[in-house]
């Protein structure tokens, strides 16, 4: 236990990368929903589809408490939800109970353990 919160309190108070990507991905799902539809729609459905799956990532790290320490913080990165249909807290809830399973990393359980 002790090595954990070590490991939690050497780490940055603010994941960078994980913020730069939040703003690239609402940038581009701005610029692209504003700018590349109106001319090519077709092209800005795929875009669109990407940039959705990506908030959908973002979604799951926000939930495992990055890029900062501040819950509240975390949950304003994501409080758009651009391609998921649940609300956050909702998906929050449904994932973190998915968690709570002994059997989370068992290859024949867990559709998300084959590797």
């Amino acid at each position: 236990m002790a090595s954990m919160t070590k490991r939690r309190s050497s780490a940055a108070a603010i994941e960078w990368p994980t913020v730069f990507l939040a703003f690239f991905c609402y940038g581009t799902w701005l610029a692209t929903g504003f700018l590349l539809w109106p001319s090519y729609p077709i092209l800005a459905l795929g875009a669109l589809a990407l940039t959705a799956a990506l908030q959908s990532s973002l979604m799951h790290e926000v939930l495992h408490g990055h890029p900062t320490r501040n819950a509240r913080i975390n949950e304003a990165f994501v409080f758009l939800p651009i391609g998921v249909v649940w609300p956050f807290r909702r998906f929050k809830t449904i994932h973190l109970r998915h968690h709570a399973d002994e059997r989370l990393t068992d290859p024949l359980d867990d559709p998300e353990s084959y590797y």
